[in-house]
């Protein structure tokens, strides 16, 4: 009858049972029989959707499908969307802990920044699942390398210059703790109120209160423009608070300011070095430069868990693809269809979780 099996199918069966039998005696054969490490899963809530904010979990699938489409076209690795519902951080977690058989790693997208680092937080203590995301993984890679070569254009040295942050939300936070494992010492965080600084008066939340713990060790006091006078670099992750003839603030010649928010163009306006997340402008600083090669990187070392040694590792071969005979003012960061930028950030990243015990392959 038509509803019996073919021989063909039984045959596949039998080899696809074959696979089943062998894994429920030597789980380890997971990584050659199955797909899982091939395949990235791209997981929203929709609470934080750009330029639309909370809109939900449906409304936020077309951009997590768009994700997924370019995961594959750059990455060419598979990808996943799922877009859930009633997602505090506890379902967030459940969600990821019970997927994790499936998949080789997460990408969270369209998530707010502070919900997202306690989600990977979360997971991160499970050790099993690597936890990706935009803000808090590929803009510190990409902000360093681009300072690092910003750095040699002007002369400097990051260890032994004065770094200023517009944002104070959980972004800055994770950007301050790459660039301190870096070896910046004096960085300083600046929100709508200004510097933050231990015992500041007003509202306040846990990351600002450990960027205070971790952050501007002269106890800098005052205004955005007040604060980044005389700096050696300016990184602005949410809009900055600044106009007149004291915006941009005078920095430390010659000037850098890297612009990771949608603020206009007159951040720039008075910046020797610049770099910002318009296309039209020399320096874009796409997010694109960092994930496809990262989430590559992971799945080829079948990574427990995306860690400090692979993000570094990542920020120094994302820097290494301007070679210093081409580096200049216009010419900080590679340009997102630069041919091999992937397969070297993977390869990178790769190494670095063998190295630090991250990954299953040595």
């Amino acid at each position: 009858t038509d509803l019996e099996p073919t021989i063909d199918e039984h045959c596949y069966q039998a080899a696809v049972l074959g696979d089943c039998r062998t894994l429920s005696t030597d789980p380890d054969k997971i990584l050659s029989l199955t797909s899982r490490f091939r395949t990235v899963a791209v997981v929203t809530d929709g609470t934080s959707v750009p330029g639309l904010g909370d809109v939900g979990p449906a409304a936020a699938l077309p951009l997590v499908e768009a994700k997924c489409r370019l995961i594959k076209s750059l990455a060419h690795i598979e990808a996943l969307p799922l877009s859930m519902a009633n997602g505090p951080v506890e379902g967030i977690v459940r969600l990821l802990t019970a997927l994790t058989p499936s998949m080789g790693a997460a990408n969270l997208e369209a998530m707010s920044e502070s919900v997202s680092m306690n989600v990977k937080r979360r997971v991160a203590e499970a050790g099993e699942l690597p936890v990706y995301q935009d803000r808090l993984d590929g803009l510190p890679v990409i902000c360093l390398a681009a300072l690092q070569n910003a750095f040699k254009v002007a002369g400097k040295r990051i260890a032994e210059s004065r770094l200023v942050i517009s944002g104070g939300e959980a972004d800055s936070l994770a950007l301050a703790n790459f660039l301190r494992l870096a070896g910046a010492a004096d960085i300083v965080v600046c929100d709508r109120l200004g510097a933050i600084h231990k015992g500041r008066p007003g509202p306040t939340n846990w990351f600002k209160e450990e960027l205070a713990a971790r952050t501007n060790p002269r106890q800098a006091k005052g205004s955005l423009s007040k604060v980044a006078a005389g700096a050696d670099a300016l990184l602005i992750l949410a809009p900055a608070q600044g106009s007149g003839k004291d915006w941009p603030p005078a920095l430390a010649e010659p000037s850098i300011i890297l612009d990771f928010s949608d603020g206009g163009q007159e951040n720039l306006a008075r910046a020797a070095i610049h770099g910002s997340a318009s296309p039209d402008k020399p320096n874009l600083l796409s997010p694109s430069l960092a994930f496809p090669g990262i989430l590559k990187g992971i799945l080829a070392a079948r990574a427990r868990q995306l860690n400090a040694p692979m993000k570094m590792a990542a920020a120094m071969a994302l820097a290494a693809q301007v070679p210093e005979t081409s580096l200049g003012f216009e010419s900080i960061v590679p340009p997102v269809t630069k041919p091999n930028l992937t397969e070297a950030i993977s390869e990178a990243v790769a190494s670095a979780a063998a190295a630090s015990g991250a990954g299953r392959l040595s």
